[in-house]
């Protein structure tokens, strides 16, 4: 009788380990054709839209999937393909890492959303109107200095500005609304915020940037420029379209960083943005109640879509997105799913990378995201 109980055991565990082997395989053939099917939408971006080269970043942790995948080319005129380590200018995402501190400063007691603009900058029209939660969460009024009508007319690639002279752009227009009764996308805010930033701390933005969010992460990649028309670290070219000369045009050393500064002048790489951006929105660079906060009171943009503190949701995904001449990228982080995605191209063109973050939430959960 034992005997036969022992075979019976014996038969059960050999039953349970080819289940889970089984098991195994269907998932790895599962994650196979998610992945083959990200990579062919991703070739045919490349093959289809004039988008030069592109880096797509997607790991999964539920599903088992820790994939990155490059495609078309880093350098046009080299023929040089795509490389995924390379740096990368990050654009508006740079705003998720202002907001950063700036809400740090907040949990340290030096701030509070409800503060005036007009305690740092009482010249300002309305500054005793405005908030700083306003100026985080785009509901100020204040207009965006790139849509003054002379930005694009009498830009200067390769001038170096100060912040002040960039604001004082925005508020030379009368305003989009009155403070706090809608909302409008900005750079002004934010390039206000480092202003306030740099006020409170008596340091450069770049360098509480450096010692509150990149030290801390230790990312080596990673950092805010300041001025400067090129950026460290290996790197692909940036690109326009020309439709005259039917060519991509070569933008990536034509623009000072300083004309996006707090609001779009940092640079990073594909791994680095996924460290970071994880840590953005599972927790760990605010205290529980301010993460809580940034994560929950936000402004509806549309279905599925609203802005925080210097945050973007897309679903249940919290990040950004940014976009300069020559570069542009999404990076975003779902808690729920435990997945990050960060994707970049180094054109500024009709197709923004989002719409790939969309296309592969698709194929990894369907409409449920």
């Amino acid at each position: 009788m034992k005997n036969q109980m022992k075979q019976l055991f014996r038969l059960a565990l050999v039953g349970a380990m080819l289940i889970t082997s089984c098991k195994k395989e269907d998932l790895k053939d599962q994650n196979q054709n998610l992945i083959n099917r990200m990579k062919s939408v991703t070739d045919s971006i490349v093959l289809n839209v004039k988008v030069p080269g592109i880096v797509a970043l997607v790991v999964d942790h539920q599903k088992g999937i820790d994939w990155v995948y490059t495609a078309g080319l880093s350098d046009v005129s080299e023929n040089k393909p795509m490389d995924a380590d390379y740096t990368f200018r990050i654009a508006s995402n740079t705003k998720t890492m202002t907001g950063t501190v700036l809400l740090q400063l907040v949990d340290e007691g030096r701030i509070s959303l409800e503060d005036k603009l007009a305690g740092y900058f009482p010249e300002f029209p309305r500054a005793d109107e405005v908030s700083i939660g306003m100026l985080c969460n785009m509901t100020s009024g204040i207009v965006n200095y790139t849509d003054d009508e002379r930005w694009g007319e009498e830009l200067d690639p390769a001038r170096v500005w100060t912040p002040r002279e960039l604001v004082e752009i925005g508020f030379e227009n009368p305003f989009y609304f009155d403070p706090g009764t809608d909302w409008h996308y900005s750079n002004t805010n934010t390039i206000l915020l480092g202003m306030i930033i740099e006020r409170i701390t008596g340091n450069s933005l770049q360098h509480e940037v450096e010692n509150r969010i990149v030290k801390p992460l230790k990312l080596n990649k990673t950092a805010l420029q300041t001025d400067g028309n090129d950026f460290p670290g290996s790197h692909a070219r940036g690109y326009v379209w020309d439709e005259e000369m039917n060519n991509y045009f070569d933008v990536t050393n034509e623009y000072d960083a300083s004309w996006t500064w707090a609001a779009g002048s940092a640079f990073s790489n594909p791994r680095e943005l996924q460290k970071y951006v994880q840590t953005l929105v599972e927790g760990g660079l605010l205290s529980d109640n301010l993460q809580h906060k940034r994560l929950s009171e936000l402004h509806s943009l549309a279905p599925g879509t609203a802005y925080g503190y210097n945050i973007l949701k897309r679903g249940t995904f919290f990040g950004h997105n940014g976009g300069i001449p020559g570069f542009t990228s999404s990076m975003y982080h779902s808690k729920d799913k435990n997945c990050t995605i960060i994707i970049y191209f180094n054109c500024m063109g009709d197709l923004h990378p989002d719409f790939l973050f969309y296309r592969f939430v698709n194929i990894l959960y369907g409409t449920d995201y």
